[in-house]
């Protein structure tokens, strides 16, 4: 929550920006989702999967130019996401022994971003830019197995960036790879009061990104961004019975396609 205090106190300061210095947009994306959770001897224990459209969502932002000369350019971009959909679950039921695969199932995922971002762009060659920048933000992945079993992911984060970016006329492609650091990456578990606390939540992710401009005030765009994340098991966690439960080690491979619409204020 203090997070999006920030985001909101920044957004504020934000709209107060001159006119032409400040833009919008908003799209709309589709995510093909690959999870999979670990047991100590990296033997697969469960999976979820989904198709781009299986999971979709919205996407909303804001972009303020702090400096646009010949030579260089800083920008500050908010970003809010949600994501909606089934993934497909593979596993099996807790306790059984059964094995991977003894269980098919459906679970109801929803994501939620929150991303703020500084980048500076220095020109290497004509109509050719090299970006550096940072960003922090917040995720939560709330994991809906079913009625009795809900599992919500929640972590901060802080992302070191380093990219290109070429614009040409009415044309800009930019490639950006960012390191997401995650801080107290945590999950919360229907039936167990305690939080677990997750070793870590790290994702290097990549972003394509094609802007075309329509008009001088409006511009279409499409995105498409892959991600690879790794948390790391947690601690050992008690239900009233006193069983003790763990989150396993896990990894994601997960793909977004974005296409939207900014324009000019």
């Amino acid at each position: 929550m203090k997070l999006l205090l920030v985001l909101f106190i920044v957004f504020l300061w934000v709209v107060q920006a001159k006119e032409n210095d400040l833009y919008f947009q908003a799209g709309l994306i589709g995510m093909n989702m690959d999870y999979r959770e670990y047991d100590d001897n990296s033997q697969i224990l469960d999976s979820e999967k989904s198709d781009i459209s299986q999971m979709m969502g919205i996407e909303l932002g804001v972009s303020y130019v702090l400096n646009a000369a010949d030579d260089d350019f800083s920008e500050f971009d908010a970003l809010f996401e949600r994501i909606v959909g089934e993934s497909d679950y593979v596993g099996a039921y807790i306790g059984s022994g059964l094995g991977y695969g003894s269980l098919h199932g459906t679970t109801e995922n929803t994501i939620v971003n929150l991303d703020a971002t500084y980048l500076y762009g220095l020109r290497i060659m004509q109509n050719l830019h090299l970006l550096t920048g940072a960003a922090f933000g917040y995720r939560s992945w709330e994991r809906s197995l079913s009625a009795d079993q809900v599992e919500t992911y929640t972590w901060g984060y802080i992302t070191p960036k380093v990219g290109v970016q070429y614009a040409k006329e009415s044309v800009k492609i930019t490639f950006v790879l960012g390191y997401k650091y995650g801080i107290s990456p945590q999950m919360s578990a229907t039936g167990i009061a305690d939080t677990f606390e997750l070793g870590s939540a790290n994702t290097l992710d990549s972003t394509f990104k094609l802007n075309y401009k329509l008009t001088s005030k409006s511009a279409v765009y499409a995105t498409y961004v892959y991600e690879n994340q790794v948390i790391e098991k947690s601690n050992i966690v008690y239900d009233s019975n006193g069983n003790g439960y763990l989150e396993p080690d896990s990894t994601a491979n997960n793909q977004y396609i974005k296409f939207g619409f900014a324009f000019k204020y």
